[in-house]
């Protein structure tokens, strides 16, 4: 199984977790456990931000990026690790590089010329926009479901965030 199939299944797979409680399934609610966290592992240099928008200069020393409700913008000179962002955008200017893979969930991903990508770019709930010019290694993945006029992952994804899916599940930044 390739690597993007294997990641494109893995969110998928913690998608349907939010979708099952959304549906009313207590059984499944309960077999969780009350006590269970999602946690995300942030590593010396890595940037993380939730809530706003995150920008990586070229100056800046930086594993990984991440926003939470927010857009990270690498720009030009920049060279990061892997980029994420969840409910937001990504944009690679020109003359920024990407060692690994670029995603966005419920987000665009906008590569402008110039911009490198060594790894994969991945839109889920969003769209892929390469500026002739930009340089992808990796493969280009992007799935959106639409559901009755509304978008899958945006309304799962959102909802999981906002709280509105009671439950098991509180964010949390782990430094390791």
């Amino acid at each position: 199984m390739s690597r993007s199939l294997l990641s494109a299944v893995t969110v998928l797979t913690l998608l349907a977790m939010p979708a099952a409680a959304l549906a009313g399934d207590d059984a499944k609610k309960d077999a969780k456990g009350k006590d269970a966290k999602c946690s995300i592992s942030v590593k010396k240099g890595d940037l993380v931000s939730q809530g706003k928008d995150l920008v990586v200069d070229g100056k800046n020393a930086v594993r990984d990026a991440v926003a939470i409700d927010g857009d990270v913008v690498v720009r030009a000179g920049a060279t990061v690790n892997d980029v994420v962002s969840i409910r937001g955008k990504v944009t690679v200017e020109a003359g920024a590089r990407v060692s690994g893979d670029v995603s966005a969930i419920n987000g665009n991903v906008h590569l402008q010329k110039g911009a490198t990508v060594a790894g994969d770019v991945n839109a889920i709930g969003g769209q892929i926009q390469t500026d002739e010019g930009a340089s992808i290694a990796g493969e280009k993945n992007q799935l959106s479901i639409t559901i009755n006029g509304e978008e899958f992952f945006q309304k799962i994804i959102g909802a999981a965030l906002s709280g509105a899916i009671k439950g098991d599940c509180e964010l949390r930044f782990t430094e390791e």
